[in-house]
């Protein structure tokens, strides 16, 4: 039994030994595994030693430090510090690649060279790291070894307790080709925008000249007058005066005319500025106005009091008001109904500044409301279907909503609203 006994412990003690040894082997083949499969990840990625970072933030901790941005402000010493002593312990190929490296020995060095392209960002990770965020993601520029700027995704990981706490990962992704497909959508988008102008433009051209035309006739009459007066042995200088003044005044209003239809014709880079929503729609009004009196239909304006601003482009803005409001006449003209009226307010909703546009059209056919937005999508026979679609754009480029549905007493309703600033 002794002998059985003994012969027992041994196979326990043997089976212990092989499954140690099979385990040791397993977590190193599993660590060379895991070694490999970072390497070949398909993006840059770096292992950093943190251990010096946490030592001064620990230090800054007990010394009752809680505002660790105002703190690095005044201390800028302390981030080139963090620079030198946070070490990078382990790259993979795409790292090596992303910053035209030779091998991973150029790489494997103080995080200095991370930030080269953009100073500030190492105080940015810092604060983040010292506030306990598990994460830190910005679209920065790295500038790599042979000088090339290069713009990327940047995303830090710190671990946290129970996990390696002097260990991060920080990984970078080359987002050069996606930055510049943006900025040729957004110029697409932009041609668009001003081909629809140029479009509504024409189609408003006698509107436009009506409105020219009217302080143009008003200068000639004054003119006329002031020559009469002239000819007079009694001239009265504060009639002349008075004459003049207005002949300035209406000079300036159709040269004003000029200029906004010139903005609205001329190709510009969106300017983002403060603005007053009901001087832009005002002036908005200006092109469509006499299109509108022409067709006989009834407008009713209603601005809202102390609007707080937006920020955003004027042109573009007034073309969204413009687009909304040829929509509506057109609506009216085609429905044929006998209530013609259009009616426009803005207001304050919700920390917003609102415009809403509701016509008495025949408004808008259940089956097409999801769509109205749509490029391309239109009911109009000599129709293109952008110009909602284009509105939703510049809408969405300024932050703000759009909507459109049907009134309850009849026609559509149309309301866009944009951040407001300084609206407590």
């Amino acid at each position: 039994m002794a002998d059985g006994g003994e012969r027992h412990a041994f196979f326990v003690e043997s089976d212990a030994k092989a499954n140690s040894e099979r385990m040791s082997w397993d977590f190193a083949a599993s660590e060379e595994d895991c070694r490999r499969l970072i390497h070949h990840l398909p993006v840059a990625l770096w292992q950093v030693d943190t251990r010096g970072a946490s030592a001064v933030f620990e230090k800054l901790r007990t010394e009752g430090v809680t505002d660790i941005t105002t703190y690095l402000d005044e201390h800028p010493e302390l981030v080139e510090l963090a620079k030198d002593i946070v070490l990078v312990t382990a790259v993979n190929r795409d790292a090596i690649a992303l910053f035209r490296g030779r091998s991973g020995a150029d790489l494997v060095a103080p995080v200095r060279y991370l930030f080269v392209g953009m100073p500030d960002l190492a105080k940015r990770v810092m604060v983040a790291h010292f506030k306990g965020r598990r994460n830190y993601i910005e679209e920065t520029k790295i500038c790599a070894f042979d000088g090339t700027l290069i713009d990327v995704l940047f995303t830090v990981t710190y671990p946290e307790r129970p996990e390696l706490y002097d260990s991060s990962l920080i990984t970078m992704i080359d987002i050069g080709e996606r930055l510049k497909t943006e900025v040729q959508l957004r110029q697409l988008q932009a041609d668009f925008a001003h081909a629809a102008r140029i479009s509504t433009l024409g189609e408003l051209a006698t509107s436009i000249a009506h409105e020219v035309r009217q302080p143009l006739a008003a200068i000639a009459t004054s003119a006329e007058t002031m020559l009469r007066w002239l000819k007079r042995d009694d001239v009265s200088m504060s009639k002349l005066e008075a004459l003049t003044a207005r002949v300035i005044s209406n000079a300036r209003r159709a040269s004003d005319i000029v200029q906004r239809i010139r903005k609205m014709a001329v190709k510009h880079e969106p300017e983002r500025i403060s603005l007053d929503l009901n001087e832009v729609v005002e002036e908005a009004l200006l092109v469509v106005r006499h299109d509108i009196e022409a067709r006989s239909i009834a407008l009713a304006v209603k601005y809202g009091a102390r609007l707080p601003s937006v920020i955003g482009d004027r042109v573009q803005l007034q073309q969204v008001v413009v687009n909304l409001l040829v929509n509506s006449v057109q609506a009216i003209v085609q429905g044929g109904g006998p209530a013609r009226r259009i009616e426009l307010c803005t207001s304050v909703c919700d920390g917003a500044v609102a415009f809403t546009i509701r016509d008495t059209g025949p408004g808008i056919a259940e089956e097409n409301i999801d769509r109205i937005f749509e490029s391309f999508f239109t009911t109009k026979d000599t129709g293109m279907g952008m110009g909602l679609a284009i509105c939703q754009s510049i809408i969405f480029s300024h932050g703000g909503a759009i909507a459109g549905s049907n009134h309850p007493d009849g026609g559509a309703r149309f309301q866009f609203s944009l951040p407001a600033v300084g609206w407590f």
